[in-house]
């Protein structure tokens, strides 16, 4: 099966229509945003695409997930502070990618992938799948890349949990995949204002399990979090084959699902 929606043809597709309830068509969310001084504006859509490259190294041949373009601008309305932003906002981008699902569930699929590489579309990500499921009757599984962890000992925890934006994680991925990109005489440590609410409050941060709406600036004056100097390219390496690996196991997972069957119900 060809791993590239783009290279179908309508003729395939509508042969194929009988056999696309086991096919997982992929829509890999990325945006184009300022990243500081030290990472380019398209980070989360090379890495994004980097990562689409990499699953299809890994996968199976008969592996059923199936990728279709990268969408390279997304809601990035929180650092729209910064030159070089571009931010469709979550309405343009939610009636987007619903406007994907819905051609899909026409043309015989039964399920999709969102899989994302910037927070900001998380929100508008987890609302559409769900009225793709009411409006449509798509499944339409989501993640992130990151959501699926990290190899044990690679990076600090602090790091990994306030680093989220051109820190260690996404300069080693980046070191690993275009280093060209990376200036390193700008890598460096940029201190999250998240490090100080957690230890002046007893509840309140600025995200994770509790938080409130913020702009990339109110974390730091450069719009970026974390710890640069500590990005090595074996690290996102390890990073991002431990990723994509996770990754080819939960499409695999998605494709098996039986949608229909209810609690109670034998497998």
């Amino acid at each position: 099966m060809q791993r590239f929606f783009e290279d179908w043809t309508t003729e395939k597709m509508a042969e194929a229509r009988a056999d696309l309830p086991g096919v997982v068509p992929i829509l890999p969310l990325a945006a184009m945003e300022s990243h500081g001084p030290h990472l380019p504006l398209g980070t989360d859509a090379i890495l994004a695409r980097e990562m689409v490259y990499l699953v299809d190294e890994r996968a199976d041949d008969d592996w059923p997930g199936v990728f279709l373009p990268v969408q390279n601008f997304g809601v990035s309305t929180e650092h729209t502070h910064f030159a070089g932003t571009i931010d469709l906002g979550w309405r343009t981008m939610g009636e987007t990618i619903f406007a994907i699902g819905r051609s899909l569930e026409r043309a015989g699929f039964t399920k999709m992938a969102l899989v994302n590489a910037h927070g900001g579309n998380a929100a508008m990500m987890g609302q559409i799948s769900v009225d793709l499921r009411a409006k449509t009757g798509l499944l339409a599984a989501t993640c992130s890349w990151l959501r699926f962890g990290f190899p044990d000992g690679l990076l600090p925890a602090g790091e990994i949990s306030d680093g989220i934006h051109g820190g260690a994680v996404e300069t080693s991925l980046m070191l690993h995949f275009r280093p060209d990109l990376v200036h390193f005489e700008r890598m460096g440590v940029f201190h999250s204002r998240q490090a100080e609410m957690r230890e002046e409050n007893r509840y309140l941060t600025a995200h994770g399990r509790l938080g409130f709406g913020w702009m990339s600036d109110d974390l730091n004056p450069a719009g970026v979090v974390g710890d640069s100097s500590l990005a090595e390219p074996e690290i996102g390496r390890a990073i991002a084959e431990h990723q994509a690996d996770a990754f080819i196991t939960f499409i695999d997972e998605v494709a098996a699902f039986d949608v229909a069957r209810r609690i109670g119900d034998q497998p």
